[in-house]
């Protein structure tokens, strides 16, 4: 068995794919790695700038249902290493992670996942400035956490036992696969040191939660609620990933207090509800300093409850029911492929 596998998902990222190879094969030896790129139908040169190096390459079908979920799950079938590392596309891997992540696994059995610091860059000057600033050594604190994030290392063997990511989730699959690994007994760990930096927009910024919003981004939670549901871990998942209970409750408490004081011509439930809302929105504007920031809050915080029960509402599907659809674009050496 291959020591260490690498799997990479990607959509129209010919712009960072080759930084995030080579930021790979420079921190990984050719004879106990494999690295498979699964791409979501690219409309882009993202493949065949890929096709330059020494990886394994599966394209996926446009017209299935292509998640982040779906790529992850397919790389998993698709490698043998005894412990995988999985990245997106939009990521650069930085230098000294891996090696004090493999070692933490190598000493510690009951670790199933390793993760790290994800650096958040969204210009190129900012990387510049970043990678200035970051640490050129990895003293290898580790702190428990509750999940890692799209970048972290598993260990096969664990995943073998609690299953891996659910290709029918549209978000919040990582968090969901570590609630099941952690209430197996195994252990999740972070290391205090810079694992990637991570190209994104603003998530601040409203229109990120729009675009977020219209590719189901928020819709994660409320799938993994009606997926739990007689399952024995909706509790302890609610209670980790619930984030749109309590603004719904918010919400639903302002629509019964409008429909009371409709009925009763009697506006003091409504009114009172309107300047409790307006006080949680003057004390996050004082905190923040900043009223845009609370008003990205106050969108952020609707979408999430309204994906939330639009999640809960989809039709639960099993994972071994996803028809998976793709093609071996580059085989550079002899690898099982998925049945």
């Amino acid at each position: 068995m291959t020591a260490l596998s690498v799997v990479i998902i990607s959509k129209n990222q010919e712009w960072n794919i080759a930084r995030l190879i080579e930021s790979l094969l420079a921190e990984t030896d050719l004879s106990s790695r494999e690295i498979v790129l699964v791409d979501s139908a690219s409309i882009d040169k993202t493949v065949e700038i890929a096709r330059n190096y020494p990886i394994d390459i599966i394209r996926l079908h446009p017209e299935q249902r292509l998640t982040a979920a779906v790529g992850r799950y397919v790389g998993y079938h698709h490698t043998t290493g005894e412990r995988i590392l999985f990245l997106d596309g939009d990521m650069e891997l930085r230098s000294g992670w891996l090696t004090q992540a493999m070692a933490i696994m190598d000493n510690q059995e009951d670790v199933a996942v390793v993760t790290g610091q994800s650096i958040d860059i969204s210009s190129p000057d900012e990387r510049t400035i970043r990678l200035a600033e970051a640490p050129t050594s990895c003293a290898g604190t580790a702190t428990e956490v509750l999940h890692g994030g799209g970048a972290a290392l598993y260990r096969r063997s664990v995943l073998e036992q609690v299953g891996t990511f659910h290709p029918y989730i549209y978000s919040d699959e990582e968090p969901e696969l570590c609630v099941r690994i952690r209430y197996a007994g195994y252990r999740i760990l972070r290391l205090e040191y810079p694992m990637v930096f991570h190209f994104s927009s603003p998530r601040n910024n409203v229109s990120t939660l729009v675009a977020r919003r219209r590719r189901n981004l928020w819709v994660g939670s409320g799938q993994n609620m009606r997926y739990h549901l007689h399952t024995g871990l909706l509790w302890p998942y609610m209670k980790e990933r619930g984030h749109g209970i309590i603004p719904g409750i918010g919400i639903t408490a302002g629509l019964v207090s409008l429909l009371w004081s409709v009925i009763t011509r009697r506006w003091g439930w409504f009114g009172l509800w309107l300047w409790l809302v307006a006080g949680v929105l003057a004390g996050d504007a004082y905190r923040k300093r900043n009223l845009y920031l609370t008003f990205s809050s106050l969108v952020k915080r609707i979408f999430i409850f309204e994906g939330m029960v639009r999640g809960f509402l989809m039709k639960p599907m099993h994972p071994e029911d996803y028809p998976i659809q793709f093609d071996l674009v580059s085989v550079p050496t002899q690898r099982r492929v998925y049945e």
